[in-house]
Formats: C-alpha cells, structure tokens, sequence
C-alpha cells in the first residue's frame, strides 16, 4: 500500500465547520459526511493483493453452505474481516497521510489467533490440540506486554511476530505429521486442509526467513533490502491467498462430486 499525495485545504468560508474543527476537513467533504472524490480516486486501482484477497473472500462466501459443520467454517467472516482492514489501511495511508503501523501489528496478531483456532478444529492428537489451545491464550499477552512495555509500536513487532510464525510452522508439521499417519480418503490435491495447511507453511517459513535476516539487511542494504522485502512479502501473500482459493475450490468439488 502507497501513500498518496496531501490534498489541498479549501480556504474558510467564514464560519468553522466540524471537519475545521477536528482537522479531518482536508479528507472529508461533509456535505453532508461525502468522502471527497480526490481522496476515494487515489484509492484505487487497488493493488493485485487486495484483488486476491477479496477473490478469496468472495469465493468462500460462495461455498460457505459447504463449510457448514467443518473447522473451515470461520472462514469467511476472518476474510470479511481482513478485506475491510486492507480497505482501512489503504485509507489511512492515502486518505489520512497517517502510518497504519497498529493496525498491521492488530492483523498479524488477529491472523495468528485464527489460524490457530483452524488448527485446533483440524488436528486429532490430545497433546497438538492442547498446544494449540495453550498458544491462543498465552499469545495475545505476549503481544500485548511487548507493545506497552517492551517495544512499543513499531513498525513489525519483531519479538512476537517472529515466534507467532514459528508456532504456525509448528502447527502446519503436526497436521501433516498426522496425515501422514492417516490418510485422507479422498486425493490430496482435493483436500482442503492439505492447501490451507501449504499456504500458510510457506507464508510463514518465508516471512520467518527474511525476520531473521533483516536486521543485517538494513544494515548492509537499506533501500534494497525493503525493496526486497517488499517484492518476497507480497508474492508471499499471493501465493497464501491463491492456496485458501483453491481450497475453497476442492470443497465446492467435493459437495458435488457426493450428490448423487
């Protein structure tokens, strides 16, 4: 997401309107509450991930009546959920000219949690499930006693941002640990865990590769290394979210190659 550039305050017409007042007069019209169109038109095109995150969104609403009864079945609404904070951020950035650093450390941290939540629906052996229930509850502390008395808020909460992905790795090896003890009936390539378990293994083993290795980065090749960064996080969410496509996708299949 880009910033765009500041937009022109119109001059007063005599008398203080709200906008004036709270400063927000350079965003918003208020004719009444109207987003002005200069800042809504800097918003888009949108960028190709934000395509792939509502294609996401849209196609698990199509077969959410398929995700009825599974751990899938949250799904949707975290997809919901993650496209209107893309949307929020993309504003904050080009409407208000404003970092949206909290809101990132909020979906990170947010997406952890719910991964985990699909995990623990998924995952057979007492002892994984227990480990994964244990991460849901001892996580968000560690988050918040790291943003209030440890590092603030940064710009990537780089204590607990790192040790969320290796917990994710984690849990993505005892899913497929135990698919390998327990086959699936069905192919694999039309499992949908198997794609959803992938996506996030990769995502995270990626994001976790280049954590480690960013300080010396910055270090040694400041705008290169967020150059970088930039082009390994956003192929790195493409291939995320074309996974959760395609698992969607297999349960869709697998409804209906079960009618009769």
């Amino acid at each position: 997401m880009r910033g765009g550039p500041p937009c022109v305050k119109k001059p007063c017409s005599g008398h203080r309107e709200w906008g004036e007042i709270t400063g927000f007069n350079r965003v918003l019209s208020f004719r009444p509450f109207t987003l002005h169109w200069d800042i809504v038109s800097l918003m888009f095109p949108l960028s190709l991930i934000n395509y792939f995150e509502l294609g996401a969104f849209l196609i698990s609403l199509w077969v959410y009546p398929n995700l009825r009864g599974t751990a899938l079945r949250p799904f949707p609404f975290f997809l919901g959920f993650i496209v209107l904070a893309e949307f929020a951020a993309r504003y904050i950035q080009v409407g208000l000219l404003q970092p949206d650093t909290e809101l990132n450390i909020i979906l990170t941290s947010a997406g952890f949690i719910f991964y985990a939540f699909i995990f623990r629906g998924t995952l057979q052996h007492l002892a994984f499930r227990r480990m994964v229930a244990v991460f849901m509850v001892v996580y968000p502390l560690l988050v918040v006693t790291d943003l209030f008395f440890i590092q603030g808020f940064p710009p990537q909460h780089s204590y607990t941002q790192p040790l969320g992905a290796v917990f994710m790795i984690l849990f993505c090896c005892c899913f497929f640990y135990e698919l390998l003890l327990n086959p699936v009936e069905e192919q694999l390539r039309r499992a949908p865990m198997f794609w959803i378990s992938t996506g996030i293994l990769f995502f995270y083993l990626g994001s976790l590769s280049y954590n480690l290795l960013f300080h010396f980065l910055e270090q040694y090749a400041v705008g290169e290394g967020r150059k970088l960064f930039q082009s390994i996080n956003n192929n790195l969410i493409l291939m995320l979210y074309s996974c959760f496509i395609i698992a969607f996708l297999c349960k869709r299949s697998l409804r209906k190659s079960s009618l009769p």
